[in-house]
């Protein structure tokens, strides 16, 4: 029999963070602290398989599309035993780990496991699509999708840090918020109509966004709120504004207050969507977008919640 409170399933992306941490050091980290590592490469079709029922919980060692990837695989399977996610964060941006107050110490995640909290977290949902889609981090229009498209076509073999990827895709998003035409928005806020041109429109389950963009100083993705913002075509200069003082290394604030949003009724004008870190591509959307409130638990330090 597995020792129940110790087991844990690792499922770790070698490469991420330019292979930061190797499997031998986060299984010896692990074995220090007391814990059976029963490890798979999220490269494996069978990371979520064959999980042992004295499993305590799953942990998540990448960046946020891994994080991302075995949450949904998570959420698509159905498990015999609900169990909490514990995310050790080695990515470049590391978005959804620092939304949650989570370091990105490894050693130092896997040392606060025995004295824990739970943190609820929310998934969102889309209708309107030819299929429902679900979202962790946030859907959005304009300016993010466009970027997401361009990073993707740019040739980046000459990046060799994060620092350098950073830098890269707030430039290239500055070109774009200074070119990006508005488009014809509609949405429903709870009831609440807002009709505008708009450049950007991102409903925010977590606080950050992209290149370790602040865009929701309060978002939080246990609270059961989105938090929806707007950027108008009038807000354009702003947003230009914002991105270089980004860039020079100046920690500011957001300058557009966002909306707290249960459920929201959109159309957009335009072709540029995004779903986290996927593309969609059709001519314009009409979309419901809800709640899934503390559909996930996620492991936490007990000082992160104080």
């Amino acid at each position: 029999m597995k020792n129940a409170d110790k087991l844990v399933r690792l499922i770790h992306n070698p490469g991420a963070g330019e292979g930061k941490y190797s499997k031998k050091e986060i299984v010896k980290m692990m074995d220090t602290h007391g814990y059976e590592c029963d490890y798979v490469s999220s490269k494996k079709k069978s990371a979520l398989k064959n999980i042992e029922p004295e499993t305590k919980f799953i942990a998540i060692a990448g960046g946020d599309g891994t994080i991302r990837k075995t949450i949904m695989g998570l959420l698509s399977k159905k498990l015999k035993f609900k169990r909490p996610i514990a995310l050790l964060p080695f990515g470049t941006a590391n978005n959804i780990a620092t939304s949650l107050g989570i370091s990105e110490d490894v050693g130092q995640n896997v040392s606060t496991w025995d004295d824990y909290k739970l943190r609820n977290f929310d998934v969102g949902q889309a209708l309107g699509l030819k299929k429902a889609a679900y979202f962790i981090e946030s859907l959005g229009f304009g300016l993010f999708p466009q970027l997401i498209q361009t990073l993707e076509d740019t040739d980046t073999k000459n990046i060799e840090t994060a620092e350098e990827e950073f830098e890269l895709a707030l430039n290239k998003l500055l070109e774009i918020t200074r070119a990006y035409p508005a488009r014809k928005c509609q949405i429903s806020i709870d009831g609440e109509k807002i009709e505008k041109h708009c450049i950007m429109v991102e409903i925010m389950n977590i606080s950050r966004l992209g290149p370790n963009l602040k865009l929701s100083e309060k978002a939080d993705p246990g609270d059961g709120f989105f938090d929806v913002v707007i950027v108008g075509e009038e807000n354009r200069m702003a947003m230009e504004s914002y991105i270089t003082d980004i860039a020079k290394g100046k920690n500011i604030p957001f300058p557009i207050a966002s909306i707290p949003a249960k459920n929201i009724s959109i159309s957009w004008e335009g072709t540029d969507m995004h779903i986290d870190d996927t593309i969609k591509e059709e001519e314009s959307y009409t979309l419901t977008i809800s709640i899934l409130h503390s559909l996930l638990e996620v492991i936490v330090n007990k000082e992160t919640l104080a």
